[in-house]
């Protein structure tokens, strides 16, 4: 053991030795001599700095010179750090000595004993892991260090490179950071807490432990106070002066954008200054917006907001807003919601429409906005309901589209196909839709999938671009994208003109609101049933805005739609994004031409039809049938019945009656639509009605349609329990004009042919359903389940 000892002694003394002769032979590397070129300045596509950060750390650093850093500060790091900075050649012998022999003796690091030049080597180094390899190629560079610079370069070159905690590095970030002045602004006291955080930046973070921070601060002034940098009456005045930091946030702006940069081209950063495609006036005129709306919407449990905007041109990120702080940690405000997935709602409807005006529809094709069950890939029903849990009856492509209505988006869907969609959307830039079309269903249309902001914002790209799609552009230096053509341009064009037909979107949205504006702007609003989630995404020749509105925790909001949650937001941001630009139409394509349609059918009109609209078609889709839902009937004028050839003809007249198709005929019925009678005429004799079965008048029948035997439904806890109903419908021979229903026993209501609808208000348990009409019943079992 004692010869052992010796050894190592004999090691330690040879290695100052070596090292003399190492910082002698080694050149020094090129990196250790560079400057200014440590740090690469974020900055927006007008010059503006957005982040400077340091190129191998990734934090936030503000290149000083020497000069204009503070006395008090220089002395408070030399006192703290390095007494014997100016006179020892890189290395302090006696203190490596010590900590050589500490580190030998126990086989790995249990002490420093670094100088501010071995410090800077590190830095320069970026070594993390720190051992006895490390610790000598350190001391190495430092004596070369000693050799190639000057003490002053020395200083200067580490005081802009230590890290002070909070992404800062170099005394000038970390006095932004926790003060929030320039260094040259720094008082005594000030520096001094600033020189006690490189030891251990996380365990002194004057923002997370104060009172450690203020005890190490002490320990700083008394050194100053030992080497006679202050005198005692400083020493006691500095202890005493109170430090106010800074809002514990670093110095950023468009944080959310830096970072995603940060994260998704970190490659690209390679340049002292890189120009990104970021508008930071834009983007502070977005934040104020976020933050004002916010403010106005606190009562209806709304915390967060989300906001994109694009140049619809080029599809340069204009503005990204992530949330409404990205400081707040309590409502998670670091995650961009611009990059998370969340449900859309009813935002994806317009690709809907595009593909059915693509294969042949156009906006006066006419869709039951009416109830219909679907059966799903597993077999259970599938009933949409719309926002408003109200029918429509039959409406035309452009009403169903600009109102929102999910039913009919339901039902156009069906006739597209859910993998057309699927495969759309996709090829439209959403990426995140990776299930396979019969997981996601019918109600993929109605946003039953999750997307994020940034990319559905860049997928409506397509409709202002011709059927372009759109690429995201970040850098100015990024070559301009072209796109890839998925849609026809006149399709492209009828879906911008049905989304900005303030018009056609009366029924709901009313005369004004967040959508209307005084130039052509195309907007689509989303909402989740849930109440989680509020969209708007809409356009202009020029800018495409998207946003979302929610809460981080997922926590659904009150009494808010996309119009009203979203859409206010939607409003000034898009005003404040063309407010320089020219706010022209949207260029419509060759191929299409207007045309006057009926407006309830679509189709064209007749002497008969008593309301016309003009339409615009592609090129060759213009209607060609006559309107056939509005027609005349002979009527018996004693009774009002269908008149026959027996009639005598002084008391036949001609009427008019709107015919619908089956599936919104009780609905016509039920507001009051003119229909033509069913039954003949008594007085005209007995000849069978055109149409009459055998069956209708040599039997009596009655059998219910709906529900299904032993049928089961499930009390929605998304949908107000008023506006759960089970519907009753029959069916009945001719001679059958009412029926009475009736659920477990007791009388529930009375309904009149041709399919005796009904609505009853169910409860839960198993119950006994039964339609009678004189002695005839009928009868089915159901359960209702909470």
């Amino acid at each position: 053991m004692p010869g052992r000892k010796i050894r190592t002694r004999q090691a330690i003394l040879i290695i100052p030795l070596l090292l003399l002769a190492g910082a002698m032979l080694i050149p020094l590397p090129k990196r250790f001599l560079d400057q200014e070129q440590s740090s690469v300045r974020i900055l927006d596509r007008n010059g503006e700095e957005l982040y400077e950060l340091n190129r191998a750390t990734r934090g936030s650093q503000q290149w000083t010179p020497l000069s204009q850093i503070p006395e008090p500060c220089i002395a408070a790091i030399l006192a703290i750090e390095d007494r014997g900075f100016s006179t020892h050649p890189g290395i302090s012998f006696r203190g490596t000595l010590r900590a050589l022999w500490q580190n030998v003796s126990t086989g790995h690091i249990v002490s420093g004993g670094s100088t501010i030049t071995q410090q800077l080597a590190r830095l320069t180094l970026g070594t993390q892991k720190r051992t006895l390899t490390s610790k000598a190629l350190e001391a190495l560079l430092a004596l070369k260090l000693e050799q190639s610079l000057t003490k002053n370069e020395i200083l200067e070159r580490y005081l802009n490179a230590a890290y002070f905690g909070h992404r800062s590095y170099g005394l000038s970030a970390a006095a932004q950071t926790y003060f929030g002045a320039s260094v040259r602004e720094l008082s005594t006291a000030q520096c001094a807490l600033l020189a006690g955080l490189p030891q251990s930046p996380s365990s002194l973070d004057p923002f997370v432990n104060g009172d450690k921070a203020k005890v190490r601060q002490e320990r700083v002034l008394a050194a100053m106070h030992e080497t006679h940098a202050i005198d005692a009456v400083q020493l006691e005045q500095a202890i005493r002066e109170p430090l106010t930091l800074a809002q514990d946030r670093t110095a950023i702006r468009a944080p959310h954008f830096v970072m995603w940069l940060l994260t998704e081209r970190p490659d690209d950063l390679t340049e002292p200054d890189v120009r990104t495609t970021l508008d930071l006036s834009l983007q502070t005129d977005v934040e104020r917006i976020v933050e004002r709306k916010l403010r106005e919407l606190k009562d209806q449990n709304v915390t967060s907001a989300a906001v994109v905007v694009l140049s619809a041109h080029t599809g340069d990120v204009l503005s990204m807003v992530g949330s409404a702080d990205y400081f707040d940690e309590g409502h998670d405000g670091a995650v961009n919601v611009t990059l998370a997935s969340r449900q859309p709602g009813s935002a994806l409807k317009p690709f809907t429409y595009a593909l059915a005006l693509s294969k042949g529809d156009t906006a006066a094709t006419t869709v039951a906005d009416t109830t219909v069950q679907f059966l799903t890939e597993e077999g259970t029903p599938y009933v949409p309901r719309n926002y408003d849990y109200l029918e429509h009856g039959l409406v035309r492509y452009r009403e169903a589209l600009a109102n929102s209505y999910n039913i009919a988006a339901v039902r156009v869907l069906e006739r597209v196909g859910v993998p057309t969609l699927l495969s759309f959307l996709r090829s439209a830039g959403l990426t995140t839709l990776t299930r396979s079309p019969e997981y996601y269903g019918l109600a993929l249309t109605l946003g039953d999938a999750e997307v994020r902001l940034l990319e559905l914002a860049q997928a409506y790209g397509i409709f202002p671009r011709g059927g372009m799609t759109l690429p995201v552009r970040t850098l100015l230096t990024d070559p301009k994208p072209k796109g890839t053509n998925i849609l026809d341009p006149q399709v492209a064009w009828l879906i911008t003109d049905i989304l900005s037909d303030d018009t056609a979107r009366l029924a709901e949205f009313g005369e004004s609101g967040p959508l209307h504006f005084d130039f052509p702007v195309a907007a689509k609003t989303g909402t989740t049933r849930n109440s989680r989630d509020n969209w708007t995404i809409g356009y202009t020749p020029d800018r495409i805005v998207g946003v979302w509105v929610g809460n981080a925790d997922n926590t659904p909001m009150k009494d808010t739609s996309g119009v009203t949650g979203a859409g206010p937001i939607f409003h000034d941001v898009m005003l404040a994004a063309t407010k320089n630009l020219p706010r022209g139409d949207f260029a419509q394509p060759p191929g299409l031409k207007k045309a006057t349609v009926c407006s309830l059918s679509g189709k064209l009109p007749t002497a008969l039809c008593p309301h016309t609209i003009e339409e615009w078609f592609i090129t060759g889709t213009e209607p060609k049938e006559l309107d056939d839902l509005y027609r005349l009937f002979e009527i018996d004028r004693r009774n009002g019945l269908l008149a026959n050839k027996n009639c005598e003809q002084s008391f036949v007249e001609q009427r008019a009656f709107t015919v619908f198709p089956k599936d919104t005929d009780q609905w016509a019925r039920e507001h009051g639509w003119p229909l033509p009678p069913t039954k003949g005429s008594p007085l005209c004799g007995t000849q069978p009605q055109a149409g009459q079965s055998s069956m209708d008048t040599s039997a009596t029948w009655l059998e219910i349609t709906q529900p299904q035997p032993n049928e089961s439904y499930l009390f929605d806890p998304l949908i107000p329990v008023m506006q759960q109903l089970v519907i009753f419908e029959a069916h009945a021979s001719s001679d059958i004009r009412t029926v009475n229903w009736y659920v477990d026993g007791k009388q529930v209501g009375t309904a009149e042919a041709p399919d005796f609808r009904m609505k009853w208000k169910p409860v839960t348990g198993w119950h006994d359903v039964e339609s009678r009409s004189g002695n005839l019943r009928a009868s089915q079992r159901l359960e209702v389940v909470k």
